[in-house]
């Protein structure tokens, strides 16, 4: 009789933490479900207000360094900016006059005014290294002469007809979303 009682204490014991377990492997799915949306909610709001950072550091890089060469060769025009002023995220007007063009390995911007004046000019040759991305300012005109020599580099992805620039370091001055000129 008193192994009866034993083994029915084995069992409802057993049973109890079987059921203490499940519950908590319950509580551990909904915590990490409820973690998940909580971090997806500010991200997708990210990718609304400043798609450049949203782009740059939170999606991987889909491309190697060729087939990313091969994407982003062709003109570009500026579609969005952080601002200096302000360090808000601007959308800009599609009447602007800011181009980057790219070949498989060289770079060039030009900047109009309104009147198609050329305010300035730089180019020169980059490298390539994943999503590291460095230029070489070779010539400058305009408020680019300052940069004369200089090797920006860059954290960058390309998306469709959409090239995201993001400045590398720990405060980047420089996030750029640049969209594809159809010819």
């Amino acid at each position: 009789m008193n192994s009866d009682k034993t083994n029915s204490t084995i069992a409802v014991s057993l049973g109890i933490v079987l059921l203490i377990l499940f519950l908590a492997g319950i509580l551990t799915l909904v915590y990490v479900v409820m973690k998940q949306t909580a971090q997806r909610r500010p991200l997708a709001q990210l990718e609304q207000t400043n798609p450049v950072e949203y782009h740059v550091l939170h999606t991987p890089p889909a491309q190697d360094d060729d087939m990313l060469k091969s994407e982003m060769a062709g003109t570009w025009k500026l579609a969005g900016a952080r601002s200096r002023r302000t360090r808000q995220f601007v959308f800009l007007t599609p009447d602007n006059y800011y181009f980057k063009t790219f070949t498989l390995t060289n770079w060039s911007i030009v900047t109009y005014d309104y009147q198609s004046n050329v305010v300035y000019t730089a180019g020169g040759p980059y490298k390539l290294a994943g999503d590291s991305y460095t230029e070489t300012i070779q010539y400058a005109t305009g408020a680019m002469k300052q940069y004369l020599h200089a090797q920006p580099t860059f954290h960058i992805r390309v998306d469709g007809d959409t090239y995201y620039q993001m400045g590398a370091g720990r405060n980047p001055t420089v996030e750029e979303m640049w969209q594809r000129v159809q010819q």
